[in-house]
């Protein structure tokens, strides 16, 4: 069995992860393609997420805000992949069994009114496109929200009725499946079929991971997938020293790839490098969670933290929030016998992101 250090493993994560290339790729579209999933998230205090996803891999400031722009050609969906995520179109027919399984009693959120279904559908159907907003509103947030027509839309969009290849001032838009997908896109897969296909996409994506690591990418159940990457032909197991459990990795992903050990970038908390907590504990030595629903005063670092890769380390974190042109550091950590300059050149380049003059930063402070 192939053996690597964890040194080698962070380089092949980097470079499968589109991060720190000598010779980057800057087409938005490409980055998801090569991704497969960003993750969705509301929070704005910097940027979007997904924005921030894109923008450290190279891609331009404006192509990053109109990435969902309903205007567009559709070559991207929002679905449930890894959360709520933008995936490419192409990749519709792959989620077929998460859409039988909503149907089939995996639905976890309130009660669908069959009327209001019935209302809502007949609506978008003759509208060519809804938002919540459209429908009449939701009050409150998130799973409290209480409105029939909400969860009527959200129901249709799970069970594969709607589809949402836009967002419209940040909110989905739900559109009938058979006016959106072209016709090939239009049929079902079976289960084994898409679990493998996203096996592959997700180990290609992380480059190398355990099972759980690559089960995790698109929430998918580990058994199958365990089983999936043993049939695999570009998929070999390898030992990463330092870890507990056997690792796969990527056929491709050997082959070396010239990185910017000088790149210093700060990432979205939700950034699929590091979005599963047991994968960055074990390649980065990190355990980071995101704050912004903590108590202000049980906060580490702040609301909105940011991992600052360097090179192929990370360095720390910086937590800012940008208001009119003023991005202020609320908090920051500097992991021992790491350089403080560099900490403090990401925050200036989130600032930048923001469109924002970054207020002269504290003192940072440490952690092992």
């Amino acid at each position: 069995m192939l053996e690597i250090s964890q040194v080698e493993a962070r380089v092949v994560a980097v470079a499968a992860q589109g991060l720190h290339l000598a010779d980057p790729d800057s087409d938005a579209t490409a980055v998801l393609r090569d991704r497969t999933a960003i993750q969705l998230d509301t929070i704005q205090v910097v940027r979007r997420s997904h924005e921030l996803v894109l923008l450290a891999r190279g891609v331009a400031d404006q192509a990053a805000r109109v990435f969902l722009d309903e205007r567009a050609t559709p070559t991207q969906f929002e679905y449930w992949g890894h959360a709520a995520s933008v995936m490419p179109l192409a990749l519709w027919p792959y989620f077929a069994f998460r859409r039988r399984r909503f149907q089939t009693g995996g639905w976890s959120g309130p009660a669908v009114d069959p009327a209001a279904c019935d209302a809502v559908r007949a609506a978008v159907a003759a509208s060519g496109g809804m938002t919540v907003t459209d429908l009449g509103g939701a009050p409150g947030s998130g799973w409290y929200r209480s409105a029939p027509a909400k969860w009527a839309a959200e129901w249709l969009l799970a069970t594969g009725e709607f589809v949402c290849v836009a967002r419209r001032r940040f909110s989905r838009f739900y559109q009938p499946v058979a006016d959106v997908l072209p016709a090939e896109l239009q049929h079902d897969l079976d289960d084994a079929t898409c679990v493998y296909h996203l096996t592959g996409l997700a180990l290609r994506a992380l480059g190398v991971g355990t099972a759980d690591d690559i089960a995790d990418y698109f929430r998918l159940p580990k058994p199958a997938v365990t089983a999936a990457l043993h049939d695999m032909p570009d998929a070999e197991l390898v030992t990463v020293r330092g870890w507990t459990e056997p690792a796969w990795i990527a056929t491709a992903a050997r082959q070396q790839v010239p990185l910017d050990d000088d790149a210093c970038t700060p990432l979205s908390p939700l950034d699929s490098l590091i979005w599963h907590r047991p994968r960055a504990r074990r390649l980065f030595g990190i355990d980071y969670l995101l704050e912004a629903y903590k108590p202000a005063a049980q906060r580490e670092c702040g609301y909105f933290g940011m991992p600052v890769l360097a090179g192929t380390d990370i360095i720390g974190r910086i937590a800012l929030r940008a208001t009119k042109g003023v991005a202020r550091l609320e908090g920051q950590q500097l992991i021992n016998g790491h350089d403080p300059d560099r900490l403090r050149h990401a925050a200036h380049t989130a600032a930048a992101w923001a469109g924002a003059r970054l207020t002269e930063p504290a003192t940072a402070g440490s952690t092992r």
